[in-house]
């Protein structure tokens, strides 16, 4: 979960006859993306990139494999786990998996537009590929509602989430832990202010705590490789809320 596995797998990682799962995506064949049949893809045409432990290289990989991991479990479906463990329990009642549900009061607004290459994709049924990262829907009222159990201790244990924090370097002044990022104070490189714990996404969303102001920043771009833009406008977020609470 904090990608030390040296897995292959991030979803743009170039095969070995140069065509990435995304190319795939966007081709018009039709193709069953379960998590078995994109980690047999990708054992056929990717590689390890090091022995597990030796390196940082994020790879979507380890969450498919946590996926039926998780069925096996609780010998139920992936999407059935999700509601029951954790969108009826907070009440995250607008929330759902694309394909696989549907939320328990609906909205009467519009599913938001979501572009990839420039392309709305937003009714493509290709979006709902991927499990792990792509096929959640949700408010951002519902979210504050997660990330608050999350920082609470209400959704999983002190321990647990100490656990979690087992970080790796993602990149300068950014951890990685199980499943989500810390950014940390490093002189003249990330400024104290921003020193946050969360996560984004790859269509620019994010969804991070900031425990000195007791804040949460939560949003979406709904672009894909717009990650670092919605971590930009989270950082501008920050600014504005400093000016007229300093600490």
């Amino acid at each position: 979960m904090n990608h030390t596995s040296g897995l292959f797998g991030d979803g743009l990682e170039k095969s070995k006859q140069g065509t990435s799962m995304m190319d795939l995506l966007l081709d018009e064949s039709p193709h069953s993306w379960t998590p078995h049949y994109i980690i047999q893809w990708s054992k056929e045409n990717l590689t390890s990139h090091f022995p597990p432990g030796k390196g940082f290289y994020y790879s979507d990989t380890g969450y498919y494999l946590l996926i039926l991991i998780i069925e096996k479990i609780t010998s139920k479906p992936y999407h059935e786990v999700l509601k029951q463990s954790l969108f009826q329990p907070l009440e995250m009642n607008q929330t759902y998996m694309i394909q696989h549900s549907e939320p328990v009061i609906k909205k009467e607004y519009p599913v938001a537009d979501c572009f990839l290459h420039n392309k709305n994709v937003t009714q493509d049924i290709r979006l709902g590929m991927d499990e792990t990262g792509g096929r959640i829907v949700a408010t951002t009222e519902d979210l504050l509602k997660f990330m608050k159990a999350l920082v609470c201790n209400k959704l999983l244990r002190k321990e647990s989430m100490e656990k979690m924090k087992d970080w790796a370097k993602f990149s300068i002044g950014i951890d990685y832990g199980f499943g989500i990022m810390n950014f940390k104070h490093i002189p003249l490189l990330m400024p104290k202010r921003y020193s946050v714990w969360g996560n984004a996404g790859s269509n620019g969303s994010f969804m991070f705590y900031h425990s000195e102001l007791d804040a949460y920043f939560i949003g979406s771009l709904n672009h894909f490789k717009y990650q670092r833009k919605g971590i930009m406008l989270m950082f501008k977020m920050i600014d504005i809320l400093l000016k007229s609470n300093p600490i």
